[in-house]
């Protein structure tokens, strides 16, 4: 399933100023982005987008949950997620490579947000993904995998 125009900020005749824009990013998303390793989800984006002479400024903010899969029982569970960053949207060529500028041709007249929003969930999730604790201190993790993983382990 594709979403070819659902992540879009058609920013030709807006007026200068501050414009407000929100995203649901789910299942379809995270479709395409496979090498996520996210089988669904569930994340809210705000963008505002400010407009002035010459470049925008855009702030993002992402919020919500994903199913990701524990590295060390292999069960999935739901991770929250976020994200707040700023970028700069520059007209022209572009001058030199920077992870907070984006360079647009200066006859271009919308935003395109995809490829952003997947670097900005990419960066969200942490290296390491295992279950939270449970409230009463024990490991959330599959517990008959735990036994298993303890009853092969090499011990010196």
């Amino acid at each position: 399933m594709k979403f070819e125009n659902q992540y879009i900020i058609q920013f030709k005749g807006l007026k200068e100023g501050v414009h407000d824009f929100e995203f649901v990013i789910d299942k379809p998303f995270f479709e395409e982005f496979e090498h996520l390793e996210v089988p669904e989800g569930k994340v809210s984006v705000k963008a505002t987008l400010t407009k002035k002479t010459g470049f925008m400024e855009l702030e993002l903010a992402l919020s919500g949950l994903m199913q990701v899969q524990c590295d060390r029982c292999l069960d999935y569970f739901e991770l929250p997620v976020g994200y707040e960053g700023q970028l700069l949207v520059k007209f022209g060529d572009a001058e030199e490579t920077d992870d907070e500028v984006i360079f647009l041709d200066p006859e271009e007249h919308r935003l395109e947000l995809k490829q952003t929003l997947y670097e900005c969930i990419s960066i969200s999730i942490p290296y390491r993904k295992v279950h939270p604790d449970l409230p009463d201190g024990k490991s959330g993790c599959d517990a008959e995998m735990i036994k298993k993983l303890n009853e092969l382990l090499i011990k010196d």
